[in-house]
């Protein structure tokens, strides 16, 4: 034990510098080390927290559209900006639910949906319809979707028919907004309907399937110089009931709101002095 000891002094002996092993040195390198230690740690955390909001807007992002759908019946719904739509069986629609009406009136849709949309001048309603766009300020139109393509009816006022921008197919640029302009499309306007084929890169103004392609949502029917066969033709479709007259070559002008078909078939035999018959 003894020379154990004195070879601990001898080596002490041998190397000893004054200040080598303060211990006053080394408490204040065991503080700037633990400094940089805290700092690295911090940083890590700032980097983490940073790291945990991208990662929480991102996820809000993506589930702040609200979604409605309709299922065997047809479904009318309110946004907040008091427009009305009306959704088919089958369809859907979605909109950005923060700040609607007063920071951006964009949604997306799928199916048929007839619109009333509520006027605001200073902010447009917009619609993507698949590879459709659609741009009213407040009027009645019916957009349809589906696999071969988007078609629009106007029942009155004026809207713009586009191909969607890439920018607003998802995300936020759709609410952020793409500018299209008027000459990017075919701007519509009462009784006006337009198809824009699954691919095609403008839309085209074509003739309706029937004279009031949203009568079944507006329950308004317009005619102009329409041969009698064709309204009755739609007006069965619309009601599920066959109606037939002798004069099915007399032509019919005028415009009918309801949902009662009795009535609006006797303001027709009424204005064309003819009988309709019901089976």
């Amino acid at each position: 034990m003894k020379e154990i000891q004195e070879n601990e002094l001898n080596f002490v002996a041998r190397h000893f510098r004054d200040g080598l092993f303060s211990p006053r040195r080394g408490w204040r390198r065991f503080r700037r080390t633990r400094r940089v230690r805290t700092f690295a740690w911090g940083y890590a955390a700032l980097a983490g927290a940073f790291a945990a909001l991208v990662l929480g807007i991102f996820l809000f992002e993506r589930n702040a559209w609200t979604t409605v759908g309709s299922a065997a019946t047809a479904r009318t719904v309110v946004l907040p900006d008091r427009t009305q739509a009306t959704l088919a069986p089958g369809a859907t629609l979605a909109f950005y639910r923060h700040g609607f009406g007063r920071r951006n009136r964009s949604v997306r849709m799928a199916g048929k949906v007839y619109f009333a949309v509520a006027h605001q001048e200073e902010l447009p309603f917009e619609i993507t319809a698949a590879e459709g766009f659609v741009r009213v300020l407040g009027t009645r139109f019916q957009v349809e979707t589906d696999s071969t393509g988007t078609r629009v009816d106007v029942v009155d006022g004026r809207v713009l028919f586009a191909h969607v921008p890439d920018g607003r197919r998802q995300g936020r640029s759709a609410r952020k907004g793409v500018p299209v302009r008027e000459q990017d499309g075919l701007v519509l306007t009462r009784g006006m309907h337009a198809e824009l084929p699954s691919g095609a890169a403008q839309p085209a103004l074509v003739p309706a399937q029937t004279a009031n392609p949203a009568a079944w949502a507006s329950h308004l029917f317009r005619y102009e110089d329409t041969p009698l066969s064709e309204v009755l033709q739609e007006l069965s479709a619309q009601f599920g009931q066959t109606y037939r007259t002798d004069q099915p070559d007399r032509r019919l002008s005028g415009e009918f709101e309801g949902t009662a078909p009795d009535e609006i078939l006797s303001l027709i035999e009424e204005a064309l002095d003819l009988t309709i018959t019901r089976q």
